[in-house]
């Protein structure tokens, strides 16, 4: 159960208490039309704010902008980000490490290898695989069913959850979580194709290094380096479904929606984010500060920060004007013809 004075005693300047019983207790938080006096609201509308105090939400976080009734019952905290705010709040409801609890640290279920160093309050669930020289940092979990494999390196805090997959020698900082499904360090895909005979696999030599408060998203696939390393930067967010392929460098913040992919050996730069189902192109560079709608192909290195889409990519605006031009290809094929038999041209 969450008090109002447990919020009150977030640091920051992100909420602002206002009014109100600071011993108010809640257990979840659900949206205005939903709440109760268990619940928290967060509000950005006034009419929500009325739907909150109606429906007797015993914490209600506000939008600083809206006007607070002086005499309501809630206790109240105001906010200059809803979102934000609940990115704050939201941790103090997170049950996520129930999901993890058992009576032994390490599951009897699990296999640790005798040379395997696990700080302190680290959880091996049950059938996981902890392989030789491996080093796992300080109130890390690693979730049932998952294998991290020989000399790999995973830092303190850090979750990997169930049925995840660490190669040998990749390292993942601290802070970041693993979802279920996700493979770090497989083989990136290199091979020699032959006129007569099959392709010949070129031996992936390198690593991953994932770097401190990274998350990736359930079933991406990041690949190994074929020499050196494929290098996800500090921050780094992928959804479900991304594949990032070897030698490849993400850099700080980006942020990437589901199904994204980048091929071999391409780089984005900081604060890097794109919609769904974008591709980049091997060997391509982006810089900072770019933005990429879902479904775009990037095939040329991007060296201006701005805002992109379409394939062949353009500038944002331009690729929209690009899509809404479209539909009318057919319409104007046949203007075209009708102009073409009207002049006695030929259809050459």
């Amino acid at each position: 159960m969450i008090s109002g004075s447990m919020i009150h005693e977030i640091p920051g300047d992100v909420l602002t208490y206002v009014q109100g019983p600071l011993g108010a207790k809640v257990l979840k938080i659900l949206p205005p039309e939903q709440s109760n006096a268990e619940c928290l609201a967060f509000v950005s509308k006034q009419d929500q704010l009325e739907l909150a105090l109606k429906q007797n939400a015993s914490i209600i976080i506000a939008h600083k902008s809206l006007k607070i009734p002086e005499k309501a019952h809630a206790c109240f905290f105001t906010t200059p980000h809803i979102q934000l705010g609940m990115a704050t709040v939201g941790p103090l409801f997170d049950k996520k490490i129930q999901r993890f609890h058992q009576e032994e640290h390490i599951h009897p279920k699990g296999s640790v290898h005798p040379s395997a160093q696990l700080g302190k309050n680290v959880i091996v669930g049950p059938c996981a695989v902890i392989g030789a020289e491996v080093r796992i940092g300080d109130n890390s979990i690693i979730g049932a069913n998952s294998v991290v494999e020989s000399h790999a390196r995973i830092g303190h805090n850090t979750i990997i959850h169930p049925q995840a997959f660490i190669g040998a020698h990749c390292e993942v900082g601290s802070f970041c979580e693993i979802h279920p499904h996700a493979t770090i360090g497989a083989d990136g895909f290199g091979f020699v194709p032959l006129k007569d005979s099959h392709p010949v696999k070129i031996p992936q030599l390198g690593i991953v290094v994932i770097e401190d408060h990274v998350e990736v998203g359930a079933s991406s696939t990041i690949d190994r380096a074929a020499l050196t390393e494929t290098r996800i930067r500090a921050g780094t967010k992928l959804d479900k479904q991304c594949h990032i392929a070897h030698n490849c460098e993400l850099g700080v913040n980006n942020m990437t929606a589901a199904g994204f992919m980048i091929a071999g050996s391409s780089k984005t730069g900081k604060n890097f984010v794109c919609g769904g189902n974008a591709v980049v192109s091997d060997h391509v560079t982006i810089a900072d500060n770019v933005m990429i709608a879902g479904l775009s192909g990037v095939t040329n290195d991007i060296t201006e920060p701005g805002q992109y889409g379409g394939y062949p990519l353009q500038p944002l605006k331009d690729s929209l004007k690009t899509l809404a031009n479209t539909i009318h290809l057919t319409k104007m094929r046949k203007q075209l013809s009708r102009i073409a038999k009207h002049l006695n041209l030929s259809e050459e």
